[in-house]
């Protein structure tokens, strides 16, 4: 099992928000990213609160945030869902869920457990994605994705700020 990378003391040496994929085996892929200025119950917000999650991610969001609870995010120009299921729910420090694309009804539900942890000015956060299957054509479009929307995510804050 891969270790969660928010407790390795990986130091970036950066003076702003950085996502980077760490490497790991074939079937998951992690990915590591610094927040300045955010806590990690924040961070976390961001994740789950659907007024917060359409900033910096999907066009449309609804979500039962609880373990066992629902969330479906939607981008309707282009006719894509992502939808799941929470499986873990803990507060600023682990959420976890399934994760379904309308648009690939063959490919298996992955899953996503994020863990965040606190840091002098910033808080880190580990997402871990998978299972994939060999060599997965989509596991470079996941790994850019996560990257992608996470400086997104990473410049919220930047912006409120100044």
């Amino acid at each position: 099992p891969v270790q969660n990378p928010c407790r390795r003391g990986y130091r970036f040496g950066y003076a702003v928000d950085l996502m980077i994929e760490v490497p790991s085996g074939s079937e998951q892929i992690v990915v590591v990213g610094d927040f300045k200025l955010f806590s990690p119950a924040e961070l976390f917000d961001y994740f789950v609160q659907p007024d917060l999650l359409k900033y910096w991610w999907p066009e449309q969001a609804s979500t039962d945030p609880r373990v066992g609870g629902k969330y479906r995010l939607t981008w309707p120009d282009m006719n894509w869902i992502l939808e799941g299921e929470y499986t873990a729910f803990e507060p600023g420090k682990h959420l976890g869920f399934t994760w379904s694309w309308n648009h690939e009804p063959d490919i298996l539900p992955k899953q996503v457990d994020i863990y965040f942890s606190e840091l002098a000015d910033s808080t880190r956060i580990g997402i871990f994605h998978g299972p994939f299957e060999g060599d997965s054509s989509d596991r470079q479009g996941v790994v850019e994705g996560w990257i992608h929307f996470g400086m997104r995510l990473a410049g919220l804050r930047r912006t409120e700020e100044e």
